[in-house]
């Protein structure tokens, strides 16, 4: 999640209409975009009169949602409105309450008058408030008229005093002549002052889009960033007396007296939260699993059920002796081992490409390669559902991303057709089975996509290994497709009963890149020789027992349809990934409680981890998984329903 805070040099700048704008721009990828007042002075709490947030909102025609969080009838700065009506600020509660707003892709958060007007009593403003929050970006608001020179030269002082991340919007609250204009953005630009959007009069829409998106995605330098050509008084390297005592004393504690309270605090700002998910059935806990025999478990995702398999384990001792417990270092320091490198060329051979990497996990190989590969000025056209650690990995690229219907190629298609003439560099990105609902593509259809427009294509086909192609290699290698894509990303912690995953490439060149700069390779110690050395024992495995592949396609479509006969909504198909929708997160924590009291393990999920309104049981079937252990599971799922 990104927060930005938008903030002007002053009071009926043109905020409100600055954030609709903002909004419209951000939603246009599908985004989940949250729109926050923070305060609002001279509107009465309770009143049918539209507020700042709600106006945006309206104003921006999207689909975001709109929050307030208070409210105070006078028409002045935030704390005399309050004091007016005999209350005063908080300026923690209003952090916190921000901080445990629902979860989203982008929070706006619009600030009231400027960025330097007081919001308690101490005089915190909202520069103090943009670093509580740990805003990504902050935007300045400053009418396009004569007078912007100055008012943004003093407005984005006071973001560089507090070190934030900040540009001025230039917003035309009236039309805007030639002379004025030219002269606002030469005067800037002479005084190193960013302009990072400009907004023509009765429009809500910015000029150059792209243009706005990456300076919010910019990664701040943090402390000492050198602002170009900023005169004196201006950046950070000017360390005045009151610049040391803003950054020795934050806003947020009064003197080192206050430090024992604060530290009090700091657990309880996670109380609310966590208590707000238990009241939503949303709170996650850990369990320890007790891996008895007669134990059914469709929650793992061992789908080839070698995770105990001898020969495994005779290699994974053998490793022990010869390599020890850990690799010990970075792979680029003494990390990388034997083991891994042969790892590396089986795995390339099983899948048809040139050359590959190892990682401790999947989450750290779909950041890497996503964060990396695509760049600023990019487009990346992605599955809505594909994995959190591939949006991870997309949100910190600076790549414009953009989401297409779940499985909807034609929409793919329609998405590709109008960024072609742009002339950008587009990937497009999907996993093989989805691991939450077991559907996957018609990577035929995406091959002949790729073939028209040239896009780059990654593909994570965790959840497909074993189950599906030839020995085993998945769906890319079971349609033929191979060739097509540009980057694949497996893991080595399913069906390859280890831990860690991979990810191949068609062009070496991209391995080298991530060599020498993705920090989750470099910096982290390598996957342990054990777990290579049980990967491949299991590849070894997984090419024998693929000949069996029809088989568990059978059982999977099988099952399916004796859940659908008894009245369970479970859709069609033949993965190994099989959920059945609940009508809520509460019903689907009911079930898999139910179910493990009789010796059957399956998995609660819910949101955020799937859309709202979507929780489910997510089973993950083996190949041994038959119709005996199918009786078992439909047994106590109708004793269940019948206790509701």
């Amino acid at each position: 999640m990104r927060t930005v805070l938008v903030t002007g040099s002053d009071t009926g700048v043109g905020k409100t209409h600055a954030v609709a704008a903002l909004a419209r721009l951000l939603a246009t990828d599908g985004a989940r975009v949250q729109l926050v007042k923070v305060v609002e002075t001279g509107r009465a709490a309770g009143t049918s009169v539209e507020g700042d947030a709600a106006c945006a909102r309206r104003l921006s025609g999207v689909e975001v949602s709109a929050i307030t969080l208070a409210t105070f009838t006078a028409p002045l700065a935030p704390a005399a409105a309050a004091r007016a009506e005999g209350v005063e600020i908080s300026f923690a509660e209003l952090v916190e309450k921000t901080r445990a707003l629902p979860a989203c892709d982008w929070r706006i958060v619009e600030g009231a008058g400027g960025i330097a007007t007081p919001l308690d009593a101490q005089g915190r403003d909202w520069a103090d408030f943009a670093v509580a929050i740990a805003a990504d970006a902050t935007v300045i608001v400053v009418p396009d008229r004569l007078g912007a020179i100055n008012q943004s030269r003093l407005a984005y002082a006071r973001a560089v005093e507090r070190e934030l991340h900040a540009g001025v919007w230039l917003n035309a609250t009236s039309v805007v002549d030639a002379a004025t204009a030219t002269s606002n953005r030469d005067g800037l630009a002479a005084a190193g002052v960013p302009v990072w959007a400009e907004q023509e009069h009765d429009a809500l829409r910015v000029k150059q889009p792209e243009k706005v998106r990456a300076n919010l995605l910019e990664e701040a330098s943090g402390v000492g960033r050198v602002i170009p050509n900023a005169p004196v008084g201006l950046g950070p390297l000017d360390d005045t007396e009151s610049q040391r005592r803003v950054r020795d004393n934050p806003p947020y504690l009064e003197t080192a007296a206050e430090l024992p309270a604060a530290a009090e605090k700091f657990p309880r700002r996670f109380q609310r939260i966590l208590a707000e998910r238990a009241q939503q059935g949303l709170l996650r806990s850990l369990r320890v699993t007790d891996p008895r025999e007669d134990v059914l478990n469709l929650a793992d995702n061992d789908y080839l059920a070698l995770a105990r398999d001898p020969a495994i384990a005779a290699a994974v001792a053998a490793a022990v002796s010869e390599h020890g417990a850990s690799a010990s270092a970075s792979p680029l320091i003494t990390g990388w081992r034997a083991p891994h490198e042969r790892l590396v060329g089986e795995l390339c051979g099983w899948h048809g490409f040139g050359s590959g990497l190892l990682w401790n996990s999947g989450y750290a190989a779909n950041s890497a390669v996503l964060s990396l590969l695509p760049a600023r000025g990019d487009l990346v056209l992605a599955d809505r559902l594909i994995h959190h650690s591939m949006i991870a990995g997309l949100l910190r690229s600076g790549a414009r991303l953009q989401r297409y219907e779940h499985l909807r190629l034609e929409h793919l298609e329609e998405m590709l057709t109008r960024a072609a003439p742009s002339g950008r560099t587009i990937f497009v990105v999907t996993e093989s089975v989805f691991s939450m609902d077991g559907g996957f593509p018609d990577f035929a259809r995406l091959a002949e996509l790729k073939r028209r427009f040239g896009f780059q294509l990654i593909v994570d086909e965790a959840h497909a290994l074993g189950w599906y192609g030839p020995e085993g290699a998945g769906l890319v290698r079971a349609a033929g497709v191979e060739a097509t894509v540009d980057v694949l990303i497996g893991t080595l912690g399913k069906t390859l009963a280890s831990g860690g995953a991979y990810t191949l490439f068609r062009d070496p060149v991209v391995r080298d890149y991530l060599v020498n700069f993705a920090g989750e390779f470099i910096y982290s110690t390598a996957l342990s020789p054990i777990n290579a050395a049980a990967a491949s024992a299991a590849l070894a495995r997984v090419r024998i027992l693929a000949a069996q592949q029809t088989e568990w396609q059978k059982f999977s479509r099988a099952f399916r349809a004796r859940l659908q006969a008894g009245g369970w909504d479970a859709p069609d198909g033949d993965s190994p990934v099989v959920p059945v929708r609940l009508d809520s997160a509460d019903a689907a924590v009911s079930l898999a409680r139910a179910l493990r009291e009789k010796g059957i393990l399956a998995a609660a999920v819910r949101p955020p981890t799937v859309p709202a309104g979507t929780s489910r049981l997510r089973f993950s079937l083996k190949r041994t998984f038959d119709e005996a252990a199918a009786t078992r599971v439909l047994a106590a799922m109708a004793e269940w329903r019948m206790e509701q």
